[in-house]
């Protein structure tokens, strides 16, 4: 374990100030937005309207910063095919939260303000791009929870193992109850992304202690 602040930790640093701003600023905004329901809107949502520039930032900037850690975690990781696998995941998660920015969610379901309360999202070109975008995030980054748990198994790590298992199943689960209607769509979205977020996190500031 060394001690100060080395570039590799840095950058580490960085992926965690992504996950504080992305469950601070969103949090605030599903209650200071006007008309947002969190039971029928996905957090994503919050990139449309009036003020959605704050959540387009959001996504943007936790993207930058999330691929500014998948380079600090190929330093800190120093062989084996963790290595390469892992950033390459987070690199596409980071990106992938980058288009989700650029790219509009579909708008329905009342929101923003005007939009009919009974028209289904409509999925324009934009909305399309935008939900390819989450798809490939989602996918990298529950993907990144197997990878890691084979990693902390691997240097005996078996309670962070556990727990990046257990990130890697709820993950999926959570999406899957809100896609089936099982559980509020909005909710089941939203613990989704700060599950992930959480874990994530977590996992960094172990990588960073230990370094």
């Amino acid at each position: 374990m060394t001690t100060g602040l080395t570039i590799d930790r840095a950058l580490l640093f960085a992926g965690i100030a992504a996950g504080l701003l992305f469950f601070i600023v969103p949090t605030i905004e599903v209650f200071r937005r006007p008309g947002f329901d969190i039971q029928r809107h996905a957090i994503s949502m919050l990139s449309l309207g009036d003020g959605g520039w704050v959540m387009k930032a959001v996504f943007i900037v936790c993207g930058l910063l999330t691929l500014m850690c998948a380079l600090g975690i190929y330093m800190e990781l120093t062989r084996g095919w963790v290595r390469f696998a892992a950033p390459l995941l987070i690199g596409a998660y980071g990106l992938g939260l980058i288009l989700a920015g650029v790219f509009d969610a579909p708008a329905g379901l009342g929101f923003p303000p005007g939009t009919p309360q009974d028209q289904a999202p409509v999925m324009t070109p934009s909305a399309i791009l935008h939900s390819v975008a989450f798809m490939v995030e989602f996918s990298a980054l529950i993907a990144s929870c197997f990878v890691f748990a084979l990693y902390f198994l691997h240097v005996q790590q078996t309670i962070w193992a556990v727990i990046s298992l257990v990130a890697g199943i709820a993950l999926p689960a959570l999406i899957g109850l809100g896609i089936s209607m099982t559980m509020a769509p909005g909710i089941a979205f939203y613990w989704a992304a700060m599950l992930g977020w959480l874990w994530f996190a977590a996992t960094l500031l172990m990588m960073a202690r230990a370094s």
